[in-house]
């Protein structure tokens, strides 16, 4: 069978046809996802749920034409205390 991954001896990992990983972060703030509600809004919005509130919801149009906030606007908005410093 393709889908089982053997983990040492003692038992194998069965993965469902279809399956996907998610994402441990936010595509849009970077920062890491807190919850079920993220992974639920970033599959949904493409955003965890801080983002879709300030920068999905009000820009619904835009964000599915392709917009999408600067870093600096991300920033400002979530107040974040750190930089995401991207290469």
């Amino acid at each position: 069978m393709d889908n089982i991954v053997r983990v040492e001896k003692e038992f194998d990992i069965i993965i469902e046809p279809g399956f996907k990983k998610a994402k441990f972060d936010c595509p849009v703030c970077k920062l890491a996802l807190a919850g079920l509600e993220d992974v639920e809004s970033v599959e949904n919005y493409g955003a965890c749920c801080d983002c879709a509130q300030f920068f999905y919801w009000p820009n619904k149009d835009r964000w599915k034409s392709g917009w999408r906030p600067k870093k600096e606007q991300v920033h400002e908005k979530l107040n974040n205390y750190y930089v995401v410093k991207e290469k």
